[in-house]
Formats: C-alpha cells, structure tokens, sequence
C-alpha cells in the first residue's frame, strides 16, 4: 500500500512538473470529477460516462476563464475609478534662511485640482545649520500640510533641484540632511500618489514671498477657507489662481 501510495505520489509530480498552470488546472479539474462520479458510482448507483465527465470538465474551465475575464475587467474599472476619484492637490513650498540666527521660514501655498488657492502655511524653525536644511524641512511641512489636507494625492513643488532630486529617489541619503529626507519618504505611505516637480524659482513667489515675510514676522500661520479671504497678505496680489 505504501509502495503505491509513493508511486501515486510521483506520477503526480511528474505531471505538475511537466505541465504549465492551465493544463495542471485542467488535470485537478479532471481528477476531482473523477472522484466524484467514483462516490457517486458507490453511494448512490449512478454511473457517469466518459463523454459526460470530459464535457463536465469543459464547462467547468469555461467557467472559470469567464469569471477569471470579469475579475481582470472589475480590476481595470476600479483602477480607472480610482484615477478618476483622486483630487491632486499642488503644494508650493520654499524656505527662508538667516545664517545669523539660524532660524528658518516654511513659506506653504496650496492649490486645489481647478488652481484655486486652498492653503496657506509658514513655520518658523530654529537651530537650522544650513539653507539646505531649511529647504528640506519646509518640504517636510510640505508633506504634513498634504496629510492634513486629507488628500490621496499630492504634488509637491519646489525650487531647490538638490532637495526635489533627493525626496525623488529611493536609496538611503546618507548627507547632513539624511535624517529630514528619510522623514520626508517616510510619509509616503500616507498617500496614493506623492509627486516631487522641481519649478523655476519665479513659479514659486507666492511660497518665496511667504516664507521671506513669516521669517521677517517670526510668525507662523496656517489658514483655509474664509480665513483666507480676511488674510491681509492672501489678500495682496492676484491669489486666485495657481500661476502653473
């Protein structure tokens, strides 16, 4: 009995090994029909021919390539449901520096998906050892903002080529500013789509001139909504639409 067991055992083998995927799925469909039309045979006296247990068999794979068909075009329809539904938000972001105190200004505009203003944001770092850094962090407070904005997808842009290239890759940075970068991709996860552009630095006044006047001020702000339209500096200039 072992012996035959083991001999079962490799011809089984032998024939997955053998065969590509849908000829083993037709070889599993072939054998469980086989059991069943044998209890059947034992238990109930009811004998299945060998042209019923080959068309069994047929209807059963063209059953299961038809729903294999609707899964993958349920899949595509979620896919282009899900492109469709996500709303990207534009974050601008820049950073002013002052060597003296070694303080920074995140100077944050945010744009919905038609280029209305959304956002406006500044804060106010200290101990900063270098312009780089305060660049990285003010796309740190990027990625927060776009967290709090409570979007699936964002689109982060800024003027500093080195910082932009840095958050695009996915290696360990391993500069002064490693650990600030880390904390940056770290975040990803929060996010369907998190998007890096580098921008001209005249496409990015607005976030310039808000960082520049925060660190001027030491204040920092957060406003949306009506908030903005009572906001003195949202108020200067043409805010209502994304420059891009």
């Amino acid at each position: 009995m072992n012996n035959m067991n083991q001999n079962i055992w490799e011809w089984l083998t032998w024939v997955f090994k053998r065969s590509n995927n849908d000829q083993c799925r037709l070889f599993c469909y072939a054998l469980w029909l086989i059991w069943f039309s044998r209890n059947q045979l034992i238990h109930e006296g009811k004998n299945t021919t060998g042209r019923v247990l080959a068309q069994n068999v047929q209807r059963h794979m063209a059953e299961y390539e038809g729903i294999k068909v609707l899964k993958n075009n349920g899949k595509m329809n979620r896919s282009y449901r899900i492109q469709e539904d996500i709303l990207r938000t534009t974050i601008h972001f820049d950073a002013a520096f002052d060597s003296r105190t070694l303080k920074s200004a995140t100077g944050l505009v945010g744009w919905d998906l038609r280029g209305n203003l959304l956002a406006l944001k500044t804060v106010i770092h200290s101990n900063v050892p270098s312009p780089f850094a305060a660049e990285a962090y003010a796309c740190l407070e990027g990625t927060k903002l776009g967290i709090s904005l409570r979007t699936q997808s964002v689109q982060l842009m800024g003027d500093s080529k080195t910082i932009i290239k840095k958050c695009q890759t996915t290696s360990t940075d391993k500069s002064v500013i490693g650990a600030i970068i880390r904390d940056i991709q770290n975040k990803k996860s929060y996010f369907q789509e998190l998007i890096f552009q580098h921008i001209h630095r005249s496409k990015n006044s607005y976030a310039h001139r808000l960082a520049k006047n925060a660190l001027d001020r030491e204040e920092t702000t957060y406003l949306m909504g009506e908030e903005l339209n009572r906001h003195a500096f949202a108020s200067e200039g043409n805010w209502s639409r994304n420059p891009n």
